[in-house]
């Protein structure tokens, strides 16, 4: 694991370095391919890492980028035969080729828009064995029979994120584990060098699946847990006995040395679980309890929704394990980022992708930013069209089935809006953390109509969310579907 030096991160000595003609001069070279197809960023981070010679005449041309990779191994204390070896792993590669045509493409920004995003969430397939009360997908028995992917074509999208440097796919469901090609797919994506974590149920987390997800080399598995005992969490799922499974599913796991997560969903009926899941998550030994924002779409009512005032007592919870220097929470709600830089704290979420120790780094969760709906993240949905968020289904940005992946990211009028945040309403734009936060844009359109609304769930907005709740709560599933108007 990398472990920062105490070296000041400073924004703008790093767009003094980045955002000037030389540098871009630099960028556009190091961009450049050769006869082989490589660029010759690519060709240096080979040379760097021993594997091959370059011509001393591009090595002359890419001296300084050379000279900032030895600050950056310097930076995380990691020796010269670590980081040689960090240069080869395909993950990093795809980061580095992805932020340099981010930098050429937009600039250094906060938060920063990126060329291809990070991450594609893919929801794999529409089948599922439970009816869970807040599922954004309205997965269950059957749901493989809208019009999902062949096995072919998924193996195209996955030449297709790849051709376009996406750095990581989080395969969700649906459960996918239900799918049989699955593993298939996912090997096919390792040997591609993606970085591949799984959101699942937990239910099918049998002997023979954990050893192949373990065969196969999975970065994390996420499985769900919406309560600390099976009562409510079988309620929630909406089949009797899945807590027993998922549980008994974790051990199996962590026992094969699975990096393993539990995700909670917080919402209004399983609020008080939270103090209670991140003991359970440390009785396991599991690596990160992830919190997911519970977002009214799909199966998920309004009234289920916690308040402002109860997601801020989630976040101080969550703040207090960060603060303490355990790292072993995770959330989707972006001000979890906004909560911690007001307490000026020693840990600072970046998304929720990650936590880094110390306040000279914390600029970092500015440039990463909070939400990243079509600005570092998107889904693939099980027929091929693509969405900027998973909780917004029915906002398609096209179509991998008629599209280009990159088509799709950079043209689309859609993913282009959500990048641009001078649109945000207020109070999100005028707020001083709209950096590391924005708000979750998913539930500014469900409650609001406008994705560029404020978001109800921060308690900077809880006039907006005691103003629409008990006419949406009313008006229902009736609302969203005039809401989501968009095709």
């Amino acid at each position: 694991m990398w472990v920062v030096s105490k070296r000041k991160f400073d924004v703008n000595r790093l767009r003094f370095l980045l955002e000037n003609s030389f540098s871009t001069k630099l960028i556009k070279i190091a961009l450049q391919t050769d006869e082989t197809g490589k660029t010759h960023l690519e060709t240096l981070l080979d040379s760097y890492g021993g594997n091959k010679r370059m011509s001393p005449a591009i090595r002359i041309k890419l001296y300084p980028i050379i000279k900032v990779l030895d600050i950056i191994r310097r930076s995380f204390g990691r020796d010269m035969e670590a980081f040689k070896k960090d240069l080869k792993d395909p993950v990093i590669r795809k980061i580095a080729l992805n932020s340099f045509n981010s930098l050429l493409t937009y600039g250094l920004s906060t938060p920063q828009n990126f060329y291809m995003p990070l991450m594609v969430v893919w929801n794999f397939t529409n089948n599922c064995n439970l009816r869970c009360k807040h599922c954004y997908q309205n997965a269950g028995p059957g749901g493989e029979k809208r019009d999902e992917l062949t096995t072919e074509e998924k193996m195209r999208v996955v030449d297709e994120l790849h051709k376009s440097n996406v750095v990581t796919i989080y395969f969700s469901g649906g459960e996918p584990l239900f799918a049989p090609d699955f593993f298939d797919v996912a090997e096919y994506a390792k040997k591609k060098g993606f970085y591949l974590s799984v959101a699942t149920n937990g239910t099918l987390l049998t002997e023979k699946n954990v050893k192949r997800i373990k065969d196969i080399g999975f970065g994390y598995i996420a499985a769900s847990l919406d309560a600390s005992t099976p009562e409510k969490h079988d309620a929630f799922r909406g089949v009797p006995g899945m807590w027993e499974r998922t549980y008994e599913g974790i051990k199996r796991l962590i026992k094969a040395g699975v990096t393993t997560c539990i995700q909670f969903t917080l919402a209004k009926e399983n609020f008080d679980e939270l103090p209670k899941m991140l003991d359970l998550r440390e009785k396991l030994g599991a690596y990160k309890l992830i919190v997911y924002n519970y977002i009214p779409v799909g199966k998920a009512g309004f009234e289920n929704d916690p308040t402002p005032e109860q997601k801020e007592e989630a976040l101080r919870i969550m703040y207090e394990e960060l603060n303490a220097g355990y790292h072993v929470v995770a959330s989707t709600a972006p001000q979890l980022g906004r909560y911690c830089k007001e307490r000026n704290a020693d840990s600072v979420v970046i998304a929720h992708y990650a936590d880094v120790k110390g306040k000279e780094l914390s600029t970092i969760a500015d440039i990463v930013g909070g939400c990243g709906a079509g600005r570092v993240y998107c889904a693939v949905q099980p027929d091929g069209l693509v969405t900027p968020c998973v909780y917004m289904p029915h906002l398609v940005a096209g179509n991998l089935r008629k599209q280009s992946f990159k088509e799709i990211w950079q043209e689309s009028p859609l993913m282009v809006y959500l990048r641009d945040k001078s649109e945000l309403k207020e109070a999100c734009n005028s707020c001083e953390y709209n950096a590391v936060c924005g708000g979750c844009r998913a539930r500014a359109y469900e409650y609001t109509g406008d994705l560029m609304g404020p978001d109800p769930g921060c308690t900077k907005n809880k006039d907006v969310y005691y103003s629409l709740i008990e006419e949406l709560k009313e008006a229902g599933k009736e609302k969203r579907k005039a809401v989501a108007g968009v095709k």
